[in-house]
């Protein structure tokens, strides 16, 4: 019998390995998801529709090398622009294309129907416990692992 950390390991692994699918792969990398899910999200809720690659780096916890060459390729592949800044020019703005808007919510609904069957199959309560302990150990990694 496992110690509770390796029980818990083979559970996250468990989770990790049923969601690394090819039902879930989407059509971009796991990061230019992320990233795209990040610009999508600030063109929605806030004044401003872009962040900067600082911005990015900081929330997704990306090095700013890595951030960079992904920044790259998803200007290359039509789905953002970087301008500088009219008021900063040491300032980047990344923005997500508009016309790539369409793209991304596709892919987004996918992902909702995913969890909509999930939810389906545990039921709602069982999800909003998920959800609750997720949200958990999302806060206790960022104090953890700094």
């Amino acid at each position: 019998m496992g110690s509770l950390n390796e029980d818990i390991l083979q559970a996250w692994l468990g989770v990790s390995m049923a969601i690394n699918n090819d039902r879930i792969s989407l059509d971009l990398p796991y990061n230019e998801s992320l990233i795209c899910h990040l610009l999508y999200h600030q063109h929605l809720q806030h004044d401003k529709n872009y962040l900067t690659a600082t911005d990015l780096c900081h929330m997704t916890k990306m090095q700013k090398s890595q951030m960079n060459r992904t920044l790259t390729d998803m200007e290359k592949k039509g789905l953002i622009v970087r301008e500088r800044s009219s008021l900063d020019k040491r300032q980047i703005h990344v923005t997500l294309k508009l016309e790539q808007l369409d793209a991304y919510e596709k892919q987004h609904e996918k992902v909702l129907g995913i969890i909509d069957e999930l939810v389906t199959i545990i039921g709602k309560e069982k999800a909003e416990e998920a959800l609750a302990i997720f949200h958990l150990i999302a806060d206790a990694a960022r104090k953890v692992i700094k």
